[in-house]
């Protein structure tokens, strides 16, 4: 009986860690997974280019600076913070929305700006290493559906949410955090990956097309907007266009729960397949 219990609240301990990360889309180990999924699926003209300007192809890790050092970025380049998401409306607005503050602030800008960087042999090098960090975590970002998406709550971040297990947070942590422990449990990341990559192979063409510029990032966006209105926002209970946010916690269904892991199982695999499109294409095929 007491083994029981401890197992019970050992269990609660991991699903509420896991949902106390707010730092970045996906949490550590969502940008992990997506590292992963890209790595194994890079050209050796491209690992071995990766190889020599970062020293390793551990795309797993590099994909984490941008979290890790947030706030000392933020001093080095104000404004950096904003560059994780594209805030999107979730419902229509009569006026325009600017997305983007001052035009750059934004995934969809930055990944751009630093793909070309990365492109440019005449970048130096420090600045091709930071580029690389920056495409690694950023890809990842704008899967996340909260991270393309706002229903004037900052992305979920002010609609408090009751998890299956009776813990409060939010829907934009649990997004991030929550739902990735969810839909993997305790497999490794790596072994998460391999599988994603085999399972989505057949979509990989579709995936992976197009250019890294303002247009195809106009697509991403799009495609993780839809998904936020669908699934994230749209099967939330009492969510309505127009509606007063609710005072007190939504409480999620199981059958949420099921949608928000299936989604968050293709959107880290998609986001690996776009990332590692993103680095064959910049030191070719």
């Amino acid at each position: 009986m007491r083994t029981a219990r401890l197992i019970t609240c050992l269990s609660a301990l991991v699903f509420l860690c896991a949902t106390a990360s707010q730092v970045g889309a996906w949490g550590e180990r969502g940008h992990r997974i997506v590292g992963h999924v890209a790595r194994a699926l890079l050209t050796p003209s491209a690992k071995t280019a990766l190889q020599q300007l970062m020293g390793s192809d551990d795309l797993a890790t590099f994909a984490l600076y941008l979290d890790q050092h947030k706030d000392d970025l933020e001093q080095q380049i104000p404004g950096s913070r904003q560059w994780h998401y594209d805030d999107i409306p979730v419902c229509a607005t009569s006026a325009p929305h600017d997305h983007c503050p001052q035009g750059q602030r934004c995934a969809s800008v930055q990944v751009v700006r630093h793909y070309t960087l990365l492109s440019q042999r005449q970048t130096p090098k420090s600045q091709r290493q930071f580029a690389v960090r920056v495409l690694a975590h950023l890809v990842g970002d704008m899967h996340q559906p909260l991270h393309a998406a706002d229903n004037h709550d900052r992305g979920g971040n002010e609609i408090q949410v009751l998890l299956p297990d009776g813990q409060s947070t939010n829907l934009h942590a649990a997004w991030d955090s929550a739902f990735v422990q969810h839909a993997f449990g305790r497999q490794s990341d790596s072994a998460i990956a391999r599988r994603l990559v085999q399972r989505y192979a057949p979509r990989a063409t579709a995936w992976q097309a197009g250019s890294i510029d303002l247009p195809q990032m106009q697509t991403w966006r799009r495609e993780t907007n839809q998904a936020a209105q669908t699934v994230a926002y749209g099967q939330l209970t009492g969510f309505a266009c127009g509606a007063v946010r609710p005072s007190m916690p939504v409480p999620l269904s199981a059958a949420y729960l099921g949608a928000a892991s299936q989604l968050i199982e293709e959107q880290l695999a998609k986001a690996g397949y776009r990332l590692a499109a993103v680095f064959n294409s910049v030191f070719g095929r």
